[in-house]
């Protein structure tokens, strides 16, 4: 069983308002552990069109949006650390790994799932619908903007990355924060999660629509501005979680003590 608190209908906003405030005050941790993660992805990125898939490049980025809760575990200590009033370190995300290390790893997996299952109904979406399409990005863009199957797949694969999303970010919106910061299990995270879409939807939809806007606006400049928008978020649901304050029972803090 987990209690929360009810939060105001604009939230969101002075969640983003608090992230950049965070943000501002480990400036350099936060945005060194944004730019880390901006690398891989231009690594990854750039292999995709040197191997002629530059248009798999989407998908690619919307997996990353799947898994960037789970990524995002050193922002959440360096707000952890500043809520405690320590000056903010890149070795409070070195050496103060979260103690519930296994829990974390086992709703990482959750994710990862999720992104294997968007990554194979990508390729079958293609090979069903598109069949022998190049993957360039100029021959694949035209096609997808021009012809009735092109289209066809460019709604198809929208729709089901949304549900997927929307999947991902009820599972994960104050769970890993609760992880870092309470004795709990990795269940009892993601039902606090799952409850607070459940009983506050206007407002988490309102949350998911600026994570998803955002995440798109820095993949936009090239993916450096993730560089900002990245930690920002962290920070951000950082806030949304100590604002909804998850509790568990004292029989799921039991069960989470012997686990």
């Amino acid at each position: 069983m987990v209690t929360l608190q009810n939060v105001r209908r604009d939230a969101p906003w002075k969640w983003l308002k608090d992230g950049w405030a965070d943000m501002m005050r480990a400036r350099r941790v936060s945005l060194s552990y944004g730019l880390i993660f901006v690398g891989v992805g231009l690594l990854i990125t750039g292999g995709l069109w040197l191997l002629g898939l530059g248009a798999i490049a989407p998908v690619a980025l919307s997996g990353f949006a799947l898994v960037a809760p789970a990524l995002a575990i050193g922002i959440y200590q360096v707000s952890r650390a500043l809520e405690r009033g320590e000056v903010p370190r890149f070795r409070v995300i070195i050496s103060r790994f979260p103690d519930r290390i296994t829990q974390i790893a086992f709703l990482s997996l959750l994710l990862l799932l999720l992104l294997m299952a968007w990554v194979e109904i990508a390729q079958f979406l293609l090979v069903i619908i598109a069949p022998g399409t190049p993957l360039s990005p100029g021959p694949f863009l035209e096609f997808s903007l021009s012809e009735p199957a092109g289209i066809t797949l460019l709604v198809l694969g929208t729709i089901i990355g949304a549900l997927l999303a929307g999947l991902a970010f009820s599972i994960s919106a104050i769970a890993f924060p609760m992880l870092v910061d309470q004795d709990v299990d990795a269940v009892t995270a993601l039902v606090a999660s799952v409850t607070a879409v459940r009983r506050q939807p206007f407002v988490m939809f309102t949350w998911a629509w600026l994570i998803g806007f955002m995440t798109l606006a820095g993949t936009a400049f090239f993916l450096i501005g993730l560089a900002l928008v990245f930690p920002w978020l962290a920070h951000a649901s950082w806030h949304a979680y100590k604002d909804f304050s998850p509790s568990a029972s004292d029989s799921s803090a039991s069960a989470s003590a012997s686990a």
